[in-house]
């Protein structure tokens, strides 16, 4: 018996040798472990093989509409990106490393965003790009699949582009937002006659779509649906169209510049009607821009800063942000836009960790459930079959006295 309880004995050790042993191959066949995982991005020296990361930097792109039909808001998203990042990077950067942008103009034409992603993603060898547009977005949006480089994020709410995994769009989409505005026509502005005008591009023929679709819901149909392209300066023939079809309600689905001269010749050629437009265009400098034929124009709007008490602690960091890194001066819906892109960048970041790379940025994005890290938007929320802003917290506001005010 004493014999056979020593054998027991040796084949137990025998067994747990084994059993380690299988283990530890296990694991280094499958690069377990903290510093395999961490070196498979890595040449002989140490250094990354991630394109756009070294051990001192992340380089991130864009395309731009410096010049063209969007110039204006150019001006004033990109200097608010860079001046985020430079606030990261004067606070440590991410996970040490400083955050460096480049970007080109592309004029807002498609055509031309080809050759400035090509160079973006060829030459200069970002990590991750943010895309402006519905139009450029889509024209490089399989070339930078193809090329596995993240878009964090897309400005823009086609729907089109959701069926990227490697593109996470940074608004509600135009068809949650064509649906609202329709809702709120019929609901609360009592439309019996409504009418449509939209910028001639996939961000107007969504919302066109689902306006259509939530009238069709309470048996109505348009009265009149009047495209216009983003290159136009004159709208006083689709005024005089408007006017002959008499709607109660026009939504109107713009870019700003465009609004603000619409909004002008409808004032001119005395156009009675009320206008209801996108969140797409809802930005203050319409009430300038305008002047008295803003006063009145209702908005749908995510942004909470336009409304948002000046005591929330949110809106005292954008202030003192602004105060140190805008000269001072009171952000925009442009220079939002351009906070807000930044924001998410670098909260994907964050989240990509020590060793980022393409994967662990969509893996991360798609795990992201109500971030409430922005100032800009609240309750942010993506995952695998959700690439558009998952936001819940859309509202209502109009131009008084020159001031957005929230409606009731």
């Amino acid at each position: 018996m004493k014999r056979q309880k020593g054998n027991f004995i040796i084949s137990k050790k025998l067994i747990l040798i084994l059993v380690l042993f299988t283990f530890s191959f296990l694991m280094a066949a499958c690069g377990g472990g903290k510093n395999e995982a961490s070196t498979q991005n890595t040449d002989k020296t140490g250094k990354s093989t991630v394109p756009g990361v070294t051990d001192k930097k992340i380089l991130i792109g864009a395309n731009a509409p410096l010049s063209g039909p969007l110039a204006a808001s150019g001006a004033a998203v990109y200097p608010a990106i860079e001046a985020y990042f430079k606030k990261i990077n004067d606070e440590g950067g991410i996970h040490g490393r400083n955050l460096e942008f480049v970007y080109y103009d592309d004029e807002y034409n498609p055509s031309k965003t080809v050759g400035v992603v090509k160079r973006l993603v060829e030459e200069d060898k970002v990590f991750m790009v943010n895309m402006l547009g519905a139009g450029p977005t889509a024209a490089v949006a399989d070339y930078l699949k193809e090329k596995n480089v993240p878009v964090v994020p897309a400005i823009t709410g086609v729907t089109n582009l959701l069926k990227y995994k490697n593109i996470f769009e940074m608004y509600p989409d135009y068809k949650t937002d064509g649906h609202t505005l329709a809702k709120y026509a019929i609901k609360e502005l009592e439309g019996k006659k409504i009418a449509v005008w939209y910028q001639n591009d996939d961000y107007g023929k969504n919302e066109l779509e689902a306006i259509t679709d939530e009238l069709e819901k309470s048996n109505m149909t348009l009265v009149k649906a009047i495209p216009y392209n983003p290159t136009d300066v004159d709208f006083s023939s689709s005024v005089l169209q408007l006017k002959e079809a008499k709607p109660d309600v026009l939504i109107m689905a713009p870019a700003q510049k465009p609004l603000a001269q619409f909004l002008k010749d409808a004032k001119k050629l005395d156009l009675k009607t009320k206008f209801l437009v996108s969140y797409a265009a809802a930005d203050i400098s319409i009430a300038n821009l305008a002047g008295p034929a803003a006063e009145g124009v209702i908005f749908s709007s995510y942004q909470k800063p336009f409304v948002a008490d000046s005591s929330d602690p949110k809106m005292k960091e954008l202030q003192k942000f602004s105060k140190e890194y805008l000269n001072g001066k009171e952000p925009t819906f442009y220079e939002y836009i351009g906070i807000l892109v930044a924001q998410l960048t670098v909260e994907a970041l964050n989240r990509a960790g020590e060793d980022p790379t393409s994967e662990k940025v969509i893996s991360e994005m798609e795990k992201m459930e109500n971030w409430n890290g922005s100032w800009i938007v609240d309750n942010v929320t993506y995952g695998p079959n959700q690439h558009g802003l998952g936001s819940s917290s859309m509202y209502f506001m109009k131009i008084q006295d020159g001031k957005f005010v929230k409606m009731p």
